[in-house]
């Protein structure tokens, strides 16, 4: 208990030092527990169910048969709706059971009439709770087989229908068009999952599955099993190829199709885009807490010729080197414990903040599973932190007490420094090529002219559909509607591109559209003249350059496409409908006044003011329709929200890394001319004027500083070069961009050290002499 007194008195009376110490701790402790505990939460991904890695997911890889090229960049996860029934019943041997699953059309839901904001689901058959191994804590599983049918878990029933209100029997509405009866509650399961949802729908229809034609088309659906073996994935994956060939084709139209399966939970990070993102993800997690480490050692390193006189005193009332070694490191323990509540704090007041950098909740983030990880933070960081001052600390003659301590730790210091310098340069590097990406990313012309344009999603009746447009065609507010079965964005319906020889070139993606749609979609025809009759045709350039028309398009018609599809009238300038992080598609657009999936409708200015106006005036007029108008923009953004977090992430991590930097520069340039302030006194009374003494100051930090900004600086550059390889449109990230922030940091250490050494420098030189 003395011992724990006379640390708390060392600490109040360095509290300067202290301080900084506490700050540097906090800093690292926050973002490193942030960014370990987001690789934890997706490495965990699909392993919370019961023996997950007797699951397994279907896929298959599509390879061309001529230039060996694969579709997809890998694998396509998605089958027909009858694989998984068929490999449950031939592979008895091997497969328990098997589901298919339904990812949700998006489709809005309500309870009451009150549309229920972020609510997910899945539509899934009967054996879904069987295969995946989710308890059913109410209500028979079997009842998914009623078209109607809907199953809730225990969060969501609480939110929606009350903690006291027995939810089965209430009625859900998806578009306010089909209603959902509750027929049960589950458990509810973490949300670091492919099958990530808040309630399951029924996916059964008329004795077969909704969207589903056995396999014959429409491959679109998660096919699940459930081994009886976890070794049983190689037999399925020997014979799964084989099975699959009695039901159809595994060769046809110039490509090769390959089934496998995959255990489930190595899914996520099986993506070599994900494995990239979380290995930098971790080398910015270490960065910092290294830094943050070394910061607090510097710190630490620089009070050693205050604390001597203390340490011998110590030592002569007895105390060994253990005991020492034991007070520093209890010292040390104290700053963490402080540091890790005072992150804990600060984590939990920017929840929301933190959610949107990580995209994932912070109850997700941090939960008693992964609760080990900022344990385990906390406990390296004491390690890392408390036992080299600890071995300096203990090791302090005795001899102190009686004479001045001049540590001779300046090695030390030096290579504590050189650690943080390269640790900033590298992190700010990584910051230019994210925020040079994104801002290609965003910034680049997708083929449609975005501003004003807005979309909503709903199958209404054709009919009705155009009474709404006529009504909202006469706003003044509108400047023109047209309807699509695609949203312009994301993929659309494909079948193949096929050359004159019948050879299939690639995919192509074909999206029924109105007659005004490229004028209101803002689409650039480049040569010939815009639809006007039903099954009129418009391709892209890519089209073009795929079929290799020298001698125009117009006039030509698209090989094995339906029979009622018309000759094309015209060819656009090439639309980025699955953004830049894929190569750019072959497009047709196809007329079709019956298009009616899809509205978009384009405002005049102001567009914020106008689309509340649109929204309100069709929720008002039409309250038994659900169509919500939302910026393309938006939708923008959220194809890049990957790159947009991943952005923040360096962001955040820049902001903390400079500023435990900044701290410790400015201790370091503190002791280093208090230190030195009998030299620099002697200098001046020889002559010396303030700028020589500073250049004697900078010529020191400099010598660190410039080596190892270089090597962060290079490091930053090869790292981000190889996170740039997943996009295929790449931003041109010039050498001297990276060259000047290295610059601009020099500077800045420059700065740093005039302005905190500028008042030593013209000190009165007799001050210094007299206090020796």
């Amino acid at each position: 208990m003395r011992r724990l007194y006379y640390i708390l008195q060392t600490l109040l009376r360095g509290h300067a030092s202290s301080f900084v110490k506490l700050l540097s701790l906090t800093l690292g402790l926050t973002v490193g527990m942030l960014l370990f505990s987001q690789i934890a939460y997706e490495l965990n991904y699909d392993r919370c169910y019961p023996e997950a890695d007797r699951l397994a997911i279907v896929r298959v890889k599509m390879t061309n048969t001529v230039d060996k090229h694969t579709a997809y960049t890998g694998y396509d996860y998605t089958v027909y709706d009858a694989v998984a029934p068929t490999l449950a019943q031939d592979m008895a041997q091997w497969v328990e059971s098997g589901t298919t699953v339904y990812p949700s059309d998006d489709k809005p839901v309500f309870y009451e009439r009150r549309r229920l904001e972020g609510a997910q689901y899945l539509m899934v058959d009967t054996c879904f709770f069987r295969t995946i191994g989710i308890e059913v804590l109410r209500g028979n599983p079997q009842d998914l087989i009623r078209s109607d049918a809907a199953f809730v878990s225990e969060s969501f029933a609480r939110k929606t229908f009350g903690s006291d209100t027995d939810p089965v029997g209430k009625l859900l509405e998806l578009d306010k068009r089909d209603t959902l009866t509750v027929c049960g509650v589950y458990r509810d399961m973490p949300h670091n999952s492919l099958l990530r949802h808040d309630f399951l729908a029924s996916i059964h229809r008329n004795g077969g599955y909704y969207n589903g034609s056995g396999w014959a088309w429409n491959d679109m659906f998660y096919a699940i099993l459930r081994l009886r073996n976890t070794a049983d994935v190689t037999a399925v994956n020997s014979n799964l190829q084989r099975t699959v060939q009695q039901y159809t084709d595994t060769e046809r139209d110039g490509w090769k199709y390959e089934y496998s399966v995959l255990p489930l939970p190595q899914k996520h990070t099986d993506d070599p885009d994900t494995r990239q993102r979380l290995l930098i993800l971790g080398v910015l997690g270490f960065v910092i807490f290294f830094v943050s480490a070394m910061n607090y050692i510097l710190v630490t390193i620089a009070s050693l010729g205050n604390s001597a006189k203390a340490v011998g005193v110590h030592k002569c009332s007895g105390a060994g080197q253990g005991s020492i070694f034991a007070m520093s490191l209890v010292e040390t323990g104290l700053f963490i414990l402080v540091a890790a509540v005072l992150s804990v704090v600060l984590i939990g007041l920017c929840s929301d903040l933190v959610s949107e950098v990580l995209g994932v909740e912070l109850r997700e983030l941090f939960t008693w599973q992964t609760l080990w990880v900022p344990l385990l933070t906390v406990v390296l960081l004491l390690l890392v932190a408390g036992v080299l001052p600890g071995r300096m600390f203990a090791r302090i003659p005795v001899t102190q007490l009686f004479r001045r301590y001049t540590d001779g730790k300046r090695g030390w210091k030096s290579t504590l420094l050189a650690v943080q310098f390269a640790g900033v340069s590298f992190v700010l590097g990584l910051l230019v090529f994210t925020i040079l990406q994104y801002s290609l990313l965003m910034g680049r012309d997708m083929g449609i002219r975005l501003p004003g344009l807005v979309e909503a999603e709903g199958r209404l009746d054709y009919r009705k559909l155009e009474n709404i447009y006529d009504y909202m065609r006469r706003r003044p507010y509108v400047e023109d509607a047209t309807m699509s079965t695609s949203s312009v964005l994301w993929q659309y319906w494909t079948q193949g591109l096929y050359a004159n020889n019948g050879d299939r070139l690639c995919t192509l993606n074909f999206n029924y559209v109105h007659y005004n749609y490229p004028d209101v979609m803002g689409i650039e025809i480049v040569e010939g003249r815009t639809m006007q009759k039903k099954f009129d045709l418009l391709v892209n350039e890519e089209v073009v350059c795929r079929m290799k028309w020298t001698d125009g398009a117009v006039g030509k018609r698209l090989n094995n496409v339906p029979d009622e599809w018309g000759t094309i009238v015209g060819v656009f300038r090439d639309v980025r409908n699955e953004g830049f992080e894929s190569p750019q598609q072959a497009i047709v657009l196809v007329a079709n006044p019956y298009a009616n999936l899809v509205s978009e409708v384009r405002l005049k200015p102001p567009y914020d003011d106008n689309l509340h106006r649109l929204n309100a005036f069709v929720e008002e007029t039409f309250p038994d329709v659900y169509l919500h108008f939302v910026p393309l923009a938006d939708k923008v953004r959220d194809m890049y929200s990957n790159v947009s977090r991943f952005r923040n992430a360096v962001w955040l991590t820049s902001a903390f890394i400079m500023l435990i930097v900044l701290v410790g520069l400015i201790g370091y340039v503190g002791d280093e001319t208090r230190r030195r302030s009998k030299e620099i006194a002697i200098r001046k009374v020889n002559g010396a004027c303030v700028a020589d003494i500073l250049r004697l100051l900078m010529r020191g930090i400099l010598r660190v500083a410039v080596p190892t900004v270089l090597a962060g600086t290079v490091a930053a550059w090869l790292v981000g070069r190889v996170w740039l390889g997943q996009f295929v449109e790449q931003a041109v990230v010039s050498p001297l961009w990276l060259v000047l922030l290295a610059l601009l940091l020099l500077a800045l250490v420059v700065a740093v050290v005039v302005l905190k050494a500028w008042r030593i420098a013209n000190e009165n030189p007799v001050l210094s002499i007299k206090s020796e």
